[in-house]
């Protein structure tokens, strides 16, 4: 707990905060801009969201270990980042379930995952590591359009 705790007490000020949560809306912003661009059921504001969210709850993990410290609480952060990806997934399942026979949304839900890292990334100070993310995630997604007309009349939802 305490390498995790020192290794986290970087002193964040209200412009670093800032810095994070700016940096989580961008990476959101390019992983949702392909879903926004491509008419997909979710779009570039609930991506952001998703990143920004996830970015929120890492930086207030860290104030939170930060401001109890070792002595008062269990105030460990990687349990909150734990519960931000079980969370996620719970998400991501939501997009996958339609209601009908045909299942659709795999990549809808694993791109509000990858959302959910960008944010958590962006959270612990690795913005541009975040920003690098999401454009090699956004180039995934756009490159899938390529494979999608390859047996596209053989699935009855393609996303």
């Amino acid at each position: 707990m305490n390498e995790i705790f020192n290794a986290l007490d970087i002193g964040m000020t209200e412009a670093d905060w800032l810095m994070r949560l700016i940096f989580a809306l961008v990476a959101g912003g390019i992983l949702g801009l392909d879903r926004e661009v491509r008419r997909r059921r979710v779009g570039v504001r609930t991506y952001m969201m998703v990143s920004l969210g996830s970015a929120i709850f890492t930086i207030t993990a860290i104030e939170m270990s930060r401001s109890m410290g070792t002595a008062e609480l269990a105030a460990d952060p990687t349990r909150v980042i734990q519960g931000l990806i079980g969370g996620l997934g719970f998400l991501g399942a939501g997009a996958i379930i339609q209601g009908d026979k045909n299942v659709g949304g795999m990549a809808t839900a694993a791109s509000l995952w990858v959302a959910g890292a960008l944010g958590l990334a962006s959270g612990v100070g690795l913005g541009l590591f975040a920003v690098i993310c999401a454009i090699l995630a956004a180039s995934l997604l756009a490159a899938s359009r390529f494979m999608e007309h390859r047996g596209a009349d053989d699935r009855p939802d393609a996303d």
